[in-house]
Parts: structure tokens; C-alpha cells; sequence
């Protein structure tokens, strides 16, 4: 009785081969299903920390600071020139805005003796450049300093839907800009450029972490309080003609 003979060479290597491209169907299957799931989740997380309208957390107040000038307050040509450059994603800047920056409107910003100006330096993602582009088209209402506030106030998280262009849209509503104007100059990217110059500015300052400041063009160091920024602002004024 002859011996059964098991499959050839050949037919074991197609046997395998075809294996090996079942085993790569399902593992980029299965990879595929898992990525898919994971944007789904991604976009679920942006949604839900999307603020709607009933949401928005408005600031104390939305008065701007005395002498209020675009992204600035105090005269031009004041003998003190404070000059930010913030991101609104960052905490930090954050932080300063409701705390020491409020403190040194609320204590020059009707002196006429101190200039503070607000820059752009857009660079933890997407949404701080749009929000940064939605804050111009609030400057373009005469209310940056209010969508100023309101974004700050509004913070969750980096680039996880808090300043979406819904979001920025729903705070712009809440502060009662015309809704139609600031909507037409945020869908346009009509201060792209401008917001992009900003950051190159800061860059080409050397400018690596937020917020940044300057007092009459010197680099102050970062975290100082309230009364050390008043002690430098006064040695600045003690010195000027």
C-alpha cells in the first residue's frame, strides 16, 4: 500500500504566503478600525469642550481699561512702554491677564504715563491662532479688550475644541459684537498675515515661552508680581526727562 504524501514545497509556501496576507488584512483592518475610533473620540472630546452660547463664561466685567487704543491702552509716546506678547491658549497668559495685567490697567492705564500693548505670538496650535485671528476681528468692533477677557475666561485645554470657530463665534455673541460683521471678517482670514507677522516679530525677538514682556524695550523676566512690575515702572518714570 503506498504512503500518502503531504503537500509539496510549493503548496506549503502559498499555504504560508497566504496566511502571512490574511494576518496583514486583519492587523491593518484592525488598525484602520482602531484609527477611526480614535478621531470619532477626538472629535467627540472637541465638541464637548466646545462652549455653546449658554456656556460662555463672560469676565467680572467687559469694560476695557481707561484710554483703551485697539490692542493697547495709555497714549502713545507715554514715557513707559509695556509691551506682551501672549498666547490665548496659555494658562500662563491667562494668569497675568486676570491678575497682574489687570492690576497695572486698573493703576496706570488713566495716568497717561504707561502705554501697554498686546501682541500675538500664536504658537501652541491652531485654535490660539484662530482665536488670536477672532480677537483682531473683535479689535475691528472696538472691543478687543472685552473678547480679550472673554477668551481667557473661557480656557480648557489646548486644541481640544474650547476655541473652535463655533466657540469663537459664541463668545463674540456673548459680548454682543454684530454677529454678521465679526463672522464675515473670521471665515474670510482676513488678519491671518497680521497674526502670522506677529509671531515672526516675537521669534525674531528671541521670544520662546508666554507670556513675554518688555518694559521700554527690555526683556523683563517672567512670573513677577504686581508690586515688582510697579517698582520697575516707577524706576522707569524716575529716570525718563
Amino acid at each position: 500500500m503506498s504512503k500518502k504524501s503531504g503537500p509539496s514545497v510549493r503548496e506549503r509556501r502559498a499555504q504560508y504566503q497566504a496566511e502571512q496576507q490574511r494576518r496583514r488584512r486583519l492587523y491593518y483592518g484592525g488598525a484602520a478600525v482602531a484609527a477611526v475610533a480614535i478621531i470619532a473620540l477626538f472629535a467627540l472630546l472637541r465638541q464637548a469642550n466646545a462652549p455653546t452660547l449658554e456656556d460662555v463664561i463672560l469676565p467680572a466685567s467687559l469694560e476695557a481699561p481707561a484710554n483703551a487704543d485697539g490692542k493697547a491702552w495709555g497714549p502713545v509716546g507715554a514715557p513707559v512702554l509695556i509691551e506682551e506678547y501672549a498666547d490665548f491658549q496659555c494658562p500662563y497668559c491667562g494668569q497675568f491677564a486676570e491678575g497682574v495685567g489687570q492690576q497695572l490697567a486698573e493703576a496706570y492705564a488713566a495716568s497717561g504715563q504707561v502705554r501697554f500693548e498686546y501682541n500675538n505670538f500664536a504658537f501652541l496650535g491652531s485654535e490660539s491662532f484662530n482665536a488670536a485671528e477672532a480677537a483682531e476681528c473683535a479689535n475691528e468692533q472696538g472691543q478687543f479688550w472685552q473678547y480679550h477677557d472673554t477668551l481667557f475666561a473661557n480656557q480648557r485645554g489646548e486644541n481640544i475644541g474650547a476655541f473652535r470657530t463655533a466657540a469663537l463665534k459664541n463668545f463674540a455673541v456673548a459680548i454682543g459684537l454684530d454677529e454678521a460683521a465679526f463672522n464675515d471678517c473670521l471665515d474670510s482670514g482676513k488678519y491671518k498675515d497680521e497674526v502670522q507677522a506677529e509671531k515672526a516679530e516675537g521669534e525674531a525677538r528671541d521670544i520662546q515661552s508666554t507670556p513675554t514682556l518688555y518694559l521700554n524695550g527690555e526683556q523683563l523676566p517672567g512670573g513677577l508680581s504686581f508690586e515688582q512690575m510697579q517698582a520697575l515702572i516707577e524706576q522707569a518714570l524716575a529716570q525718563s526727562p
